[in-house]
């Protein structure tokens, strides 16, 4: 039994072996009522019999544990409608006992003849049968109808237990007084002998249905030393109790005083030696099992010692070893970090300009194409415009002689009236100065792009030179309103006088128009970007300060220290570089000047650029290195 572990097999053995018991038990009892056999009804003829009503049930709660054994859906719900039943019926006896009132439950199935046991009604199902059964059909209910109940087990198990210990109270009533057991002599009905040893094996069947891991099994079956402890020593325990008990009682009832003495002294004496050998056999056992258990810790205390030591040299040379192979590591990391700074500023400072050049060559590129055809386009609208009115004039004089060709020519006239309607030449004659014009007017447009675009560019600049730059920004805004009229943005100027400033002025172009794409880029339709200038100092003799301000989403706060990193971008793969914002910091720092920026997620950023009035002398002095590589560069 030490040895033995409770399987689920074993459970479903038992389930339906405790519910063949009762099943039978409970047959035995209706054949005793039809046949009038004592023994069937109550084991004895001078024990009271089982109630139909009881017989009945213990059928039905039998049959469910085989239903539930079995496992199939139909057979669960056959037992828990069986149960159900149980329920019903011990329910309504127990109202009968609770209110007095008379509902005759126990005549719904079955008519037996009135009698009297003592002073008890025979045929009656008592009290303490009515709870036991109430117990008993709600573990059975639990067990066959589906439910999501976390802790539907114990309360299976529960159950099962309160029923079982109901129907050994009363059996060991039987067995320590055989002759007047529980309730006899009263009008209390009494329990029947075979009714409660019914309870107790259906209590442990329900037990058992409720699984090695709900209450009462969970602390006996397992391979844990409390487990297998638990079911060697209580049913040692259980017995020795019930016995000792038994003997008192049959030595109280049937000796003398002195008798009565000697043999409770005696059964004491014997308590005490089972007792003390059950204590010692625990002992024994557990004593054994720690005894090894600390001779196993202390051998492997002792091994790990040795292991520890041996790890802790071996980590003591691999920390010496990894010491100098970090320091090694450090000297290369810092090296590369290094070269890899040098190799980003190189890399921008390429990108920067080649960007200015290949401005410069698109600007030249567009300007020349398009001033060529625009020129003699604009001079033959001219002429055009010369010669069309001359012909209005004709068309005009041939109006007025409409009435004497119809005269004279009518198939002519004709033709002609066909020709006038379908080119609608009353529209054509009213509108067609107005197309002239308009025309001329997108002509002149183009000749003002293509004026801002070379004022953008600033080609014929290759050094630094005193500027407006007001003059500059105004031409970025103009060039990027198409830009900002697609995003449905508002671009504003607010430019105030500013004092002329010594610069590069195609570069400081290329970093106002950077930071209006960006914040155009950084705006929602309807939103707005306004470019601002004010002078530095109380007369302007301190510099210049341009500001880009937008309302757009602004800058996470993760981000701040990175926008002027070379290839930082949060826009999506394909959509930038990365390097604009890096571009225009390097082309302010080489003029003196400083870029910083304010911004609120969600209110919007403002960027702004402060340049002095004269750019430091080593600006200068790389501005006439640059000149000069410039002078022994060859032509590409």
């Amino acid at each position: 039994m030490d040895r033995m572990q409770l399987s689920p097999g074993s459970h479903g053995r038992s389930m339906r072996a405790c519910g063949a018991v009762v099943v039978v038990v409970g047959i035995a009892a209706l054949a005793g009522w039809a046949t009038g056999d004592p023994v069937l009804l109550g084991l004895r003829p001078s024990y009271i019999p089982m109630a139909p009503n009881t017989a009945l049930a213990f059928i039905a709660l039998g049959s469910g544990l085989f239903g539930i054994a079995a496992r199939g859906r139909k057979r669960r719900w056959f037992a828990g409608t069986a149960a159900a039943l149980v329920a019903l019926v011990s329910g309504v006896r127990l109202i009968e006992f609770v209110d007095g009132v008379v509902i005759g439950v126990d005549r719904w199935f079955f008519q037996v003849e009135e009698g009297q046991f003592g002073l008890a009604p025979l045929g009656r199902m008592s009290l303490p049968t009515s709870v036991a059964f109430l117990a008993s059909a709600a573990a059975v209910m639990t067990l066959a109808w589906p439910s999501r109940w976390r802790s539907r087990g114990h309360a299976t198990g529960a159950c099962g237990v309160i029923a079982g210990m109901i129907g050994l109270v009363f059996a060991l009533g039987y067995l320590f007084s055989p002759n007047a057991p529980l309730l006899y002599g009263t009008e209390s009905i009494p329990m029947a002998l075979n009714t409660a040893l019914c309870f107790v094996v259906l209590g442990a069947g329900i037990a058992a249905a409720a699984g090695a891991e709900s209450f009462p099994l969970l602390r006996l079956s397992g391979p844990s030393i409390q487990a297998r402890l638990m079911r060697i020593f209580l049913p040692l325990v259980v017995g020795t109790v019930g016995v000792v008990a038994w003997l008192t009682h049959l030595v109280t009832t049937t000796a003398g005083a002195s008798t009565a003495a000697v043999s409770s002294a005696a059964l004491a004496t014997l308590s005490i030696f089972l007792f003390a050998g059950i204590c010692e056999r625990i002992a024994g056992r557990v004593g054994g099992q720690i005894e090894r258990a600390e001779a196993e810790l202390r051998q492997a205390h002792d091994l790990l010692e040795i292991k520890v030591a041996e790890r802790t040299r071996e980590l003591s040379r691999t920390n010496v070893e990894l010491a100098d192979a970090l320091r090694d590591t450090r000297r290369a990391h810092e090296s590369l970090q290094q070269a890899h700074l040098e190799l980003k500023q190189a890399q921008s400072r390429m990108i920067q300009q080649a960007r200015m050049a290949s401005l410069g060559q698109t600007a030249a590129g567009v300007a020349h194409e398009i001033n060529n055809p625009l020129a003699f386009v604009t001079n033959n609208l001219t002429v055009l415009r010369r010669e069309v009115g001359g012909l209005h004039d004709i068309v005009v004089l041939y109006q007025q002689a409409a009435e004497t060709l119809e005269e004279y020519q009518r198939d002519l006239f004709a033709r002609i009236s066909r020709l006038a309607e379908d080119v609608d030449l009353p529209f054509v004659l009213e509108n067609l100065d107005d197309l002239l014009d308009r025309s001329r007017g997108g002509l002149l447009r183009i000749q003002k792009i293509v004026a801002d675009l070379r004022d953008f560019a600033h080609l014929e600049e290759a050094e630094f030179k005193e500027t407006d730059l007001n003059a500059g920004i105004a031409t970025v805004v103009r060039l990027m309103q198409s830009q900002a009229d697609d995003q449905e943005l508002a671009l504003e100027t607010d430019l105030a006088p500013i004092p002329l400033t010594t610069c590069f002025p195609a570069k400081i172009n290329l970093v106002v128009q950077c930071l209006v794409t960006n914040a155009i880029e950084a705006c929602s339709p309807g939103g707005k970007v306004v470019v601002a200038t004010r002078p530095l100092g109380e007369s302007g003799d301190e510099g210049t300060e341009i500001r880009v301000s937008d309302d757009g989403a602004g800058i996470a706060p993760e981000d701040r220290d990175k926008i002027f990193d070379p290839f930082f971008t949060t826009k999506p793969i394909g959509k930038g570089t990365g390097l604009g914002l890096t571009i225009s910091y390097g082309i302010v720092k080489d003029h003196g000047g400083t870029i910083d920026f304010e911004s609120s997620p969600g209110l919007g950023s403002r960027f702004i650029v402060r340049l002095p009035v004269t750019p430091p002398d080593d600006a200068l002095d790389r501005q006439g290195d640059h000149g000069e590589a410039r002078e022994h560069a060859s032509p590409i």
